[in-house]
């Protein structure tokens, strides 16, 4: 068993591919909050079944997750891509290309044996298609400043921050001229691209999510009155007693964790995608405040939550990079 280094991310992941078939390889960007868990988890997974023919890396740095979808969009060979990927939100392995080249030609196969709670069998997360393997959620929900909010009503839904009166005192996850992609998906989805705008003039700050939780509540001139952040990040929140957690009525978005595993090597790989679609990491992924689709876990949620998924037809619909592009484009034109 070898683990990959970090010390130059893109090299390490391209020169982990054996040119000898007995080897395996597997490559999970995590979520900041199931990297330390999970990685763990799975490194005395990795030592209790003698899994000497493996190369692994655990990722959870944010920027070399964005280097390496850059490099998955120009890919023509499924040999550069490990046998397993695991990755949040809607990137670039929704992408036409990456689609068009593996996925609808059956190179990946989902690897799925839960049947899910019933919530999560009503909003239809697992792929119809038998591509992609979602093992576990992020959850986006609204977070309002008690002490900003003022005489103005507290949001209850995704279209009411698109209203006038919540102009520049929004957070979402960003940077430079990249937004969250599930936000702006969904809200394009529910509300078109006028809906996009509207929440580009809604919006003051693009950070991350670590950022909006240190300043919620907090008094600070420079803390929004609205952050939309995973469900995860409200439990960090120092200042509780100053905010309210709302879960949209028509739901918190979901951003969810795939995992790609090839056809071709889904037989030999069945023991390490049953670790990942096991009990075991659904209580971790719960326990981060992550959904999981285990059947037999307690996802702690709350009675009334609902969720907000763009579905399967909608991602088989669109070109979802090329929508990506104009989505980020709109909303640029009224956030600067």
């Amino acid at each position: 068993m070898n683990t990959i280094s970090k010390n130059n991310f893109m090299s390490d992941i391209l020169k982990s591919y054996p040119e000898t078939t007995d080897r395996m390889n597997l490559l999970a960007l995590l979520p900041c909050p199931l990297k330390l868990p999970l990685q763990e988890a799975f490194s005395k997974f990795v030592q209790k079944n003698n899994l000497k023919n493996l190369e692994y890396l655990i990722e959870g740095n944010a920027n070399n997750q964005y280097s390496y979808y850059s490099f998955v969009e120009q890919l023509e060979d499924i040999d550069e891509i490990p046998d397993i990927v695991i990755s949040p939100g809607i990137n670039s392995f929704y992408y036409k290309n990456f689609v068009d080249k593996f996925i609808d030609k059956g190179l990946f196969v989902s690897v799925s044996q839960n049947t899910p709670n019933n919530l999560l069998s009503q909003i239809g997360v697992n792929d119809p298609g038998g591509n992609y393997t979602v093992i576990a959620m992020n959850l986006l929900v609204m977070v309002v400043d008690k002490l900003k909010i003022g005489n103005q009503s507290i949001p209850q839904s995704w279209g009411d921050l698109l209203q006038p009166e919540f102009e520049k005192k929004v957070a979402i996850r960003g940077q430079n001229n990249s937004f969250c992609e599930t936000t702006l998906l969904t809200l394009f989805k529910q509300f078109g691209f006028e809906g996009v705008r509207k929440l580009g003039k809604a919006v003051k700050y693009g950070w991350h999510p670590s950022q909006m939780a240190k300043l919620a509540g907090s008094n600070s001139n420079d803390s929004p009155v609205i952050s939309v952040m995973p469900y995860f990040f409200t439990k960090t929140i120092k200042h509780k007693e100053n905010v309210e957690v709302v879960w949209p009525k028509d739901g918190a978005i979901i951003s969810p964790v795939t995992m790609l595993v090839k056809a071709d090597k889904a037989k030999e790989l069945k023991q390490i995608t049953e670790f990942f679609t096991g009990a075991e990491v659904g209580r971790i992924c719960a326990a981060a405040s992550f959904p999981t689709m285990h059947p037999e876990i307690d996802n702690k949620l709350p009675q009334s939550a609902n969720l907000n998924w763009i579905g399967w037809e909608f991602i088989k619909e669109y070109d979802i990079g090329g929508l990506m592009t104009d989505l980020n484009r709109q909303f640029l034109k009224a956030f600067i």
